[in-house]
Formats: C-alpha cells, structure tokens, sequence
C-alpha cells in the first residue's frame, strides 16, 4: 500500500451507479478532481456504493402514494451518505474542487473563528 497521492475523478450521478471513482478524466464525465491516496480512495468506493445500496431502497417507498420525503428513515440515510461523500471529496479535492462544494453549498458549514483558513467541515 502507498501513501502517495494520486488524481481521481469522481462522477456524482443517479440511477443504476450512484457514484464512481475515475482514474481518467475521459472515462466518463465527472464533476469533481481529487488527490488521494490508494486506501482514501478504497474508502470513497466504499461510500459510493453504499450510497448507491441506500438509494436502491428509497426507490420502493418512492411508490407509495401520500407519503411525505421524511416518513421513512432510508431518505435520512441517504442525506447522510451524501453528506459523508462530499465531506470526502470536499477533503482530499483539489483548490478547484472545494471551491465548487463551497460555492454549491453542499457541507454545512460552521466558522471557526481561531482558524484563519476559514470554515471547519
């Protein structure tokens, strides 16, 4: 195992692959360049497939009628499988990719007023 730092490429999408981590820019589109790694990018695969797992099961309660987003506890599951994949990506991203995260708002944010390099994660 190297602990040397190697670009990714992750593509964020819905349907059949909630997710991948691309070792080319021309594999696939994708949305997010990343330095990491080879056991953080083991462990963002890992998110991304589990996130896709929880998706799966939010697709049957999608089909019962009259029932509000947070009646079931699996959409909460896959907030927060969201939430810890682009807490990942946000981490290991290049300057390019947290200014994007930043600038979607996609992390709850809090400013730590002792950390001049600006909002903790």
């Amino acid at each position: 195992m190297t602990l040397e730092k190697r670009k990714y490429y992750v593509a964020l999408h819905s349907g059949e692959i909630m997710g991948e981590l691309l070792q080319s820019p021309t594999e696939a589109a994708y949305q997010f360049e990343i330095e990491a790694t080879d056991e953080e990018a083991r462990q963002l695969n890992r998110l991304l497939r589990a996130d896709s797992a929880a998706d799966t099961k939010t697709f049957w309660d999608a089909h019962i009628p009259f029932l509000y987003y947070n009646q079931y506890g699996t959409n909460e599951g896959v907030d927060q499988s969201n939430q810890a994949i682009y807490e990942m990506v946000y981490q290991l991203g290049t300057p390019k990719t947290k200014q994007q995260i930043e600038a979607l708002g996609l992390l709850e944010t809090q400013k730590d007023s002792d950390d001049p390099e600006g909002p903790v994660y």
